[in-house]
């Protein structure tokens, strides 16, 4: 396209549940259409440029000096992801960035969408299945610069204690301290799975990598995993009367 019409600046700032790294994903989807191209510079910055122009008298060329560029800067919160897009140039750009802030700003209400807000009860809970097989360090704080402890797995039984925004405290085990815990208070099963220190058997997971759970044994066991590969919590099964019959 040529470069007609007045250049402007157009600013939105705004809080969204979805995190950087779907804003990301999302801003490359549909704003990096050419003639843009997306540019993610660190892991909360992020640009869209026009990289190819239509010239005078047809055809493509590469552009020296763009005229028209998206900034895109996230900052995790204890809400939300503070957005904060910059369109410089023409109406091409300011529709792309009112497109992103459009979609995102949805996605929390949006059904259809991985990014949406996900209420997480107080309860048993699991791991999404895309972590299988890795684990899940969770954080020992609400916040994504947070240490992380101990690794779990979709097989592990977790209680989800609060949730803060985005992000869901959770006890790995139960709704209470493992019976058999060392002396650390540390699932002996959840250090073997992950040797090391700074284990611990309350922290935070982002509420997008749960899903909650049934709970198959009751309150005084919880075993979320209906193979039983868990192994935890697993009440024993019943004794029977002198006298009963077994068949």
């Amino acid at each position: 396209m040529l470069y007609l019409g007045r250049r402007r600046r157009r600013t939105w700032d705004t809080t969204v549940f979805t995190p950087a790294r779907e804003i990301f994903v999302v801003a490359e989807q549909v704003t990096a259409l050419p003639p843009f191209s997306f540019r993610q510079v660190d892991d909360r910055t992020a640009e869209v440029t026009q990289t190819l122009a239509n010239g005078f008298f047809g055809g493509w060329r590469r552009v020296a000096a763009p005229r028209n560029r998206i900034g895109i800067h996230c900052e995790a919160g204890p809400v939300g992801t503070r957005l904060t897009v910059t369109a410089v140039g023409d109406r091409a750009a300011s529709r792309r960035a009112t497109n992103l802030v459009r979609i995102v700003a949805a996605g929390e209400r949006d059904p259809r969408t991985i990014y949406r807000f996900r209420a997480i009860p107080v309860g048993p809970c699991t791991l999404v299945q895309s972590w299988a097989g890795t684990g899940y360090p969770i954080f020992v704080a609400p916040d994504l610069a947070a240490a992380r402890g101990a690794a779990v797995r979709p097989a592990r039984p977790l209680w989800a204690l609060e949730q803060r925004g985005h992000w869901v405290r959770v006890r790995v085990g139960g709704p209470a301290p493992a019976a058999d815990a060392g002396p650390s208070g540390v699932d002996p099963a959840v250090a073997a799975e992950t040797p090391g220190d700074g284990l611990a058997t309350v922290g935070w997971v982002e509420a997008d990598q749960l899903v909650p759970a049934t709970d198959l044994t009751g309150s005084d066991g919880v075993s979320v995993s209906p193979m039983g590969a868990d192994g935890v919590g697993a009440a024993a099964p019943p004794v029977p009367a002198a006298g009963a019959p077994t068949g």
